[in-house]
């Protein structure tokens, strides 16, 4: 498996806004806000206010004035076409972060690269838990290709 390192400022924020009074990572499947993973990718990268990356075929979209970090898997997962939309939102007095996802690839791989997703939410809440306000932007490993 190849690893790739974000530092995106918005992974930073997720962390650091997850210090306390948070619950865990929602996922509603499918709400992107989009009608489909390529209108959203094509969308958000014309957009000139966000700052887009790639590392191992994954392109990353950080929305940092939506607080949003949008991830695409590449063509050659077997999840492809997908999108993984995380937002940090305000509820009440806990600071939540929301994940939408639309995979339109084989089923079983959105099912694993939902639960990779969730399982790195959890990595970046722990991890902001665990620091304080020191949390540094977390590294992210993409789910591994069978």
């Amino acid at each position: 498996m190849h690893a790739f390192r974000s530092t995106i400022a918005i992974a930073a924020a997720i962390a650091v806004l997850a210090l306390s009074h948070t619950s865990p990572a929602s996922a509603d499947e499918g709400d992107i806000g989009y009608p489909s993973v390529g209108a959203a990718r094509t969308a958000l990268a014309a957009r000139d206010d966000v700052k887009l990356s790639s590392a191992d075929g994954w392109m990353t979209i950080e929305d940092p004035a939506g607080m949003t970090l949008w991830t695409f898997a590449p063509e050659a997962d077997p999840a492809h076409p997908a999108a993984i939309k995380r937002t940090v939102v305000q509820d009440g007095d806990r600071v939540i972060i929301r994940m939408d996802i639309r995979c339109e690839g084989d089923e079983a791989a959105c099912d694993a690269l939902e639960q990779h997703f969730l399982s790195l939410n959890q990595s970046v809440k722990d991890h902001a838990e665990s620091n304080g306000d020191d949390a540094s932007p977390h590294a992210e490993t993409p789910p591994e290709n069978d």
